[in-house]
C-alpha cells in the first residue's frame, strides 16, 4: 500500500535492533578497503554518527553496520564514486544531543565528510539537522522518526516513518482490519517516539469510530508495569496498544498475560527484535506491530542471511535502514555527478531508489514514500499479515 497522499497531508521507527559486532571501533573509520585515506584525495568521506555506548547503543551499533556493509560491498566490487574509493568515518554520540553537534563539527571541519548519513535518535538528528544549516550539508537519517529532524532545513532528509504515519496506520488497522473498537494505552512518558505514538495513535483511533477507554504511563527504565497494568486489565478493552522499544515490550506483555489481561497487543516498528529479548514468545502470540519489511519476503531474507555471516548475528530494521540509507546517498552522489552539498540535495529531492526494503522517494518535506508492512507473532515467529 503506497502512502504518498498520506505523508503529503503532514502526517516511525523506532527502532528496533540487536546489538551487534561491529567491524570498527567508534570514532574510527570503515569500509576503506585499499587502505587509502581522505588526506590523499583518493577518497570520498561519507560521515555517520549514532550511540555506540550506552542505552540506546543497539540502535546505533545496528545502523553503523548496515552502513558498514553497503559501503564495504561498494568499495570490495571494485566500484568509484566520482572515481573514488569510499571512506566511512563514525562518531560515537552517546546518545546525547551537544556530542552529536560535537560529532557533526569533527566530520565536517576535521574529516571533510561531504555527507551524513545519521543520526539515529531523534534528538541527536534533529541537533544536528540544526547545526548544518550554515552549510547545507547533506543529511540522511535512517530512523529519526520526529517530524522536527526534516523540519530543521531542506538538506535533511529521512529514510524511516514519522512518528503519526505510523501512529495513524496501526490505529487504522486495528479499527478496520482488526475489527477493535476500543483500546487501551501502556507508553513510556520519558520517550518522545513513545509518546509521539501514543498522541498520534488515540487521535487517529478516535476519528475512525472507536473508543480509548484509558492511557497509562511510566517512567523511563521502570521494570515494574503491574500498577498500569491493573487499571487497564479492568477496561477489558479489545486491544492493547504498546508504542515502545523491545526491551520494555517484553516485560510488559509478560506481566500483562500474567494478570490474567486477554487483550490482543499491537505496536509499531519498535517492536522489531522483541522475540530475541523474551523467555517466553507465547505471551506474545498474536500480537500484530507495523514495520519496515516482511520477514517472509525473499530480498528481506537473502539480505539477513549476508548480514548475519558478516556480523554473527540477525539483523532487525535499523540494519537494514541503515544500509539502504547509505545506497541511497551514494546514489544520490552519482546523480549528483559532485560532492557539493546543494547538488547532492537536489539529487536526494529527486531520488528514485530500489534498495532491499523496497522502493523508496522523498516528498517536499524529506520524508519517505515507501511501503510499510503489518508483522504478526505466530508459533514465536515473525510472520506477514498484511504490506
Amino acid at each position: 500500500m503506497k502512502f504518498k497522499q498520506l505523508v503529503k497531508s503532514g502526517l516511525v521507527l523506532g527502532l528496533a535492533a540487536t546489538l551487534v559486532a561491529c567491524s570498527s571501533e567508534p570514532g574510527k573509520d570503515t569500509g576503506n578497503t585499499n587502505g587509502t585515506t581522505a588526506d590523499t584525495g583518493d577518497t570520498i568521506v561519507l560521515g555517520a554518527l549514532g550511540p555506540y555506548d550506552g542505552d540506546y547503543s543497539v540502535y546505533g551499533i545496528a545502523v553503523k553496520n548496515g552502513i558498514d556493509l553497503a559501503i564495504s560491498e561498494y568499495n570490495e566490487a571494485g566500484k568509484t564514486l566520482l572515481g573514488k574509493t569510499i571512506k566511512l568515518v563514525t562518531y560515537d554520540t552517546k546518545g546525547d544531543n551537544t556530542e552529536a553537534t560535537n560529532a557533526y563539527n569533527k566530520l565536517i571541519d576535521n574529516d571533510k565528510a561531504v555527507a551524513i548519513v545519521g543520526g539515529v535518535l531523534s534528538g541527536e538528528s534533529t541537533a544536528v539537522g540544526s547545526a548544518s544549516q550554515g552549510i547545507g550539508t547533506p543529511i540522511l537519517s535512517p530512523s529519526a522518526t520526529a517530524l522536527a529532524f526534516t523540519e530543521t532545513g531542506d538538506n535533511a532528509f529521512r529514510g524511516c516513518f514519522t512518528d503519526p504515519i505510523q501512529a495513524k496506520m496501526m490505529a487504522e488497522f486495528a479499527y478496520d482490519t482488526l475489527g477493535h473498537k476500543t483500546a487501551a494505552v501502556i507508553y513510556n512518558t520519558g520517550s518522545d517516539y513513545s509518546d509521539g505514538l501514543t498522541e498520534n495513535f488515540k487521535a487517529a483511533f478516535e476519528a475512525k469510530g472507536g473508543q480509548v477507554l484509558g492511557v497509562e504511563g511510566y517512567a523511563d527504565g521502570d521494570k515494574d508495569f503491574n500498577s498500569q497494568l491493573t487499571k487497564i486489565k479492568e477496561l477489558n478493552a479489545d486491544v492493547i496498544y504498546i508504542p515502545n522499544y523491545y526491551q520494555d515490550i517484553a516485560l510488559i506483555a509478560k506481566q500483562a498475560r500474567a494478570l490474567g489481561i486477554e487483550s490482543q497487543f499491537i505496536g509499531g516498528d519498535g517492536w522489531d527484535g522483541v522475540l530475541s529479548v523474551t523467555d517466553d514468545a507465547s505471551v506474545l502470540e498474536g500480537a500484530v506491530f507495523c514495520n519496515h519489511y516482511s520477514p517472509d519476503d525473499a530480498n528481506i531474507i537473502a539480505w539477513a542471511e549476508k548480514y548475519e555471516a558478516k556480523y554473527g548475528i540477525e539483523p532487525a530494521s535499523f540494519a537494514f535502514l541503515g544500509y539502504d540509507c547509505a545506497n541511497l546517498m551514494i546514489q544520490a552522489i552519482e546523480e549528483a555527478g559532485s560532492t557539493d552539498s546543494a547538488a547532492i540535495v537536489e539529487a536526494l529531492k529527486n531520488i528514485s531508489f530500489d534498495g532491499v526494503l523496497g522502493h523508496l522517494e522523498f516528498d517536499e518535506n524529506g520524508d519517505p514514500i515507501k511501503d510499510l508492512a503489518y508483522i504478526t507473532i505466530k508459533d514465536g515467529k515473525y510472520t506477514s499479515y498484511q504490506k
